[in-house]
C-alpha cells in the first residue's frame, strides 16, 4: 500500500491516493510534501502503528524540502514510529529550541498522560489567543480527548499533536489541534449501544455522533462532539473534521450558525481522526 502525501493538506484533500499491492507493505512517500498540519503528524503515527501490528514492512520517504523534513523531526513523528520502520532520505542536523509556547509535539495520548497534554495546550492557547479566547478555544478538546482516551482505547494508543499560529499571513490566530486514535471507531462503539443499532455505516455514525446527547455507552455524557464545535463562541470560526471507518465529516461553526458535509470515501480508516481549528481575529 502506497501513501502519497503532496501539497497542503494531504490527509483531508483529493490527493490522498491509497494504493493496494499484493504484499503487507506500507510506503509513506513524504517527498512533494510542502507543509505538514497537526493532523498530517498525528495521523501517520497512527496509521503505521495499525499497519505495523498487522505485521506490514513500513517505509517512509523523507520529504525534499529540507525545511518540511526537519518540520517532521522536530515535532517527534520519527520518534514516535513503531520499531522496525525504514526511514529513507536525508535529515538536517536538528536544532532543538523550545517552542512549547506554541506547539505540542507528537505525543502518546493515554489516561495518565491527559493532566500534562491539557496544561501544555492550554498553555499554548492563552499564549496565542490570550486568556479569554484562549480559554474558549481550549473548551472543545476535552471532548476529543476523551473520545481517544474512553473509546478509542486499543493497544497500540492514540497520539495528539497542537500548533498555534500567529495570523501574521492570513489575519487570523487560529489553533489547530489533533488526535487520532487506533480503536475501534465510531461506528463499532455506536453499536456498543442497542439505541444505535440502526446506524447503518461510518457516514451515518459520525451523523449520529454529531447529534446532541448521544453516546455509545448510554452514559449521561452532555452534548459530546457538538460540544467541540461550540466551545469557542462570539467571533471564533471552529472547523471540525473526523474521519472513521470510510466516512468522513467536514464542520464548522460561526457564531449561531454551524454547517456539515458528510462524503464516503475509498478509503478505510481504524479508529477515529479528528482535527480541531480554531481560529479568532489578530
Amino acid at each position: 500500500m502506497l501513501l502519497l502525501l503532496t501539497g497542503r493538506h494531504p490527509l483531508l484533500r483529493d490527493n490522498l491516493r491509497l494504493q493496494d499491492h499484493s504484499r503487507p507493505e506500507l510506503v509513506i512517500d513524504c517527498r512533494r510534501l510542502e507543509f505538514a498540519s497537526p493532523l498530517d503528524l498525528a495521523a501517520v503515527a497512527a496509521l503505521t502503528h495499525t499497519h505495523a501490528a498487522d505485521g506490514a514492512d513500513i517505509v517512509i520517504l523523507l520529504p525534499e524540502q529540507r525545511s518540511v523534513a526537519s518540520y517532521l523531526q522536530r515535532m517527534d513523528l520519527l520518534k514516535h514510529l513503531p520499531e522496525g520502520v525504514r526511514v529513507e532520505g536525508a535529515l538536517p542536523p536538528e536544532v532543538r529550541n523550545d517552542h512549547s509556547a506554541s506547539l505540542l509535539e507528537v505525543t502518546p495520548l493515554s489516561g495518565a498522560a491527559v493532566g500534562e497534554v491539557n496544561q501544555r495546550i492550554g498553555f499554548v492557547a492563552t499564549t496565542h489567543l490570550g486568556r479569554r479566547f484562549g480559554r474558549q478555544a481550549f473548551t472543545g478538546l476535552g471532548e476529543l480527548i476523551d473520545n481517544a482516551v474512553s473509546h478509542g482505547a486499543s493497544s497500540l494508543g492514540a497520539f495528539i499533536t497542537a500548533q498555534a499560529y500567529s495570523g501574521k499571513t492570513t489575519g487570523r490566530r487560529r489553533l489547530e489541534v489533533s488526535v487520532c486514535d487506533t480503536g475501534i471507531g465510531v461506528l463499532n462503539h455506536l453499536r456498543r449501544n442497542p439505541q444505535h443499532s440502526d446506524v447503518a455505516d461510518s457516514v451515518h455514525a459520525l451523523e449520529r455522533a454529531l447529534s446532541p446527547c448521544i453516546s455509545g455507552t448510554g452514559e449521561d455524557r452532555g452534548n459530546g462532539l457538538p460540544d467541540v464545535l461550540r466551545g469557542a463562541k462570539e467571533t471564533a470560526i471552529t472547523s471540525l473534521i473526523l474521519r472513521s471507518g470510510n466516512g468522513v465529516v467536514a464542520a464548522s461553526h460561526y457564531r449561531e450558525h454551524t454547517f456539515t458535509a458528510y462524503r464516503r470515501i475509498p478509503d478505510w480508516v481504524t479508529g477515529t481522526w479528528a482535527w480541531l481549528r480554531v481560529s479568532f481575529p489578530s
